[in-house]
């Protein structure tokens, strides 16, 4: 199982997301996602998405609130082309307040401010959608999803706390 962590930074009714345009042989070119990216060894969470989100962006992260632990179950689904990928364990932050100045791209994408009410018209991964949906509400909470193929076929969410 690979661990990661993930970030929606939103401001002024805009979330930040990068879109993924590297080729096909990113799981995630097409789609819009959220900053983030794999847990170095020895290193927690937290200090994982603030590294991540400035690689990404070049904003720093003030004070990202632990929202959701996610549980990527993927046995049977296809992505990017790939069948049957690692599972993921992510931990799902949201933040409110960063410092620093937007980078033009990275490497892997391009960060684009999507206004939060064009955010049904891109292109997205049914569970990152359904992850945002959830984090609009009170709480921390725990999930697990599972696709058959490239479609969600399970998106289970328990309040934790």
């Amino acid at each position: 199982m690979i661990n990661a962590t993930m970030c929606f930074l939103k401001d002024n009714e805009k979330t930040l997301l990068l879109y993924r345009n590297k080729g096909e042989e990113d799981i995630h070119h097409g789609y819009y996602v959220p900053p983030g990216g794999r847990t170095e060894r020895g290193e927690r969470g937290i200090d994982c998405i603030v590294r991540e989100f400035k690689e990404e962006t070049g904003l720093i992260l003030i004070n990202p609130k632990i929202r959701i632990i996610a549980t990527f179950y993927n046995q049977g689904r296809i992505l990017g082309g790939r069948e049957n990928p690692e599972d993921w364990r992510v931990e799902v932050y949201e933040a409110k307040e960063f410092k620093g100045n937007l980078i033009e791209e990275h490497h892997k994408a391009k960060p684009y401010w999507i206004n939060d009410s064009d955010l049904d018209k891109i292109k997205m991964h049914q569970g990152d959608r359904k992850i945002l949906e959830l984090i609009t509400q009170e709480g921390v909470f725990e999930v697990i999803t599972q696709y058959y193929k490239e479609e969600l076929i399970l998106f289970k969410s328990q309040k934790v706390f």
